[in-house]
Formats: structure tokens, C-alpha cells, sequence
């Protein structure tokens, strides 16, 4: 398999963030936008309720952020706390040594 490219590899991880954001909120629509490479946002809402997360674009070129890591999305029940955090948005950075969180306060 040929190697990607960063923007590719970046693409590919937010597509399936996506995916996890699709299955956790069935019936919201979701946005997405990268801000200046530096962070990338997913909003997902109803017309309700609105729920954010953002992702560092580091984290989303990571070549080590492979499926196993992105399975922790649901792990760390990233969905869960989107709506503990609410329109103020989740930062969510996947755990190495412990589950450090960072939301509004």
C-alpha cells in the first residue's frame, strides 16, 4: 500500500471520527471544520441541541492515531462527555498514561 500523504492521512481520521459521531448521535447532523491546521471542530445538532468536539490537527497527523487509538473515542465515551460540555465544546486528547480531559470550566 502506498504511504499517504499528511492531508490524507489527516482526511482519513477525521472521515472516521465522523463514522463515531454518526453512530453515537443518529439523528443529528454533523459539521466539520479545520481551523487554521491547527484544530479540527465536529459539531453535531438537531436544531435542539448542539454538542462540540475539537481535535487537535497533531493528533488527527499522528501516524500512530491508527483505528486502536481512534476505538478510544469510544472508550473514553468522547460522546459522553460532548454533552456534559455542551455548545462550550469538548478538547478531547487521547489518554496515554490517564484520562486527562479538557473542557470548558
Amino acid at each position: 500500500m502506498a504511504t499517504m500523504n499528511e492531508a490524507s492521512w489527516v482526511g482519513a481520521n477525521v472521515e472516521v471520527v465522523e463514522n463515531y459521531l454518526k453512530k453515537e448521535f443518529e439523528t443529528f447532523a454533523i459539521a466539520h471544520r479545520a481551523d487554521n491546521s491547527i484544530t479540527h471542530t465536529f459539531t453535531v445538532h438537531d436544531g435542539k441541541k448542539r454538542f462540540t468536539l475539537v481535535i487537535g490537527r497533531p493528533i488527527l497527523a499522528d501516524r500512530s492515531f491508527t483505528q486502536a487509538r481512534i476505538d478510544r473515542l469510544l472508550k473514553e465515551n468522547v460522546a459522553g462527555e460532548m454533552r456534559l460540555h455542551g455548545e462550550d465544546g469538548y478538547h478531547w486528547t487521547p489518554s496515554h498514561e490517564d484520562t486527562t480531559h479538557h473542557g470548558s470550566n
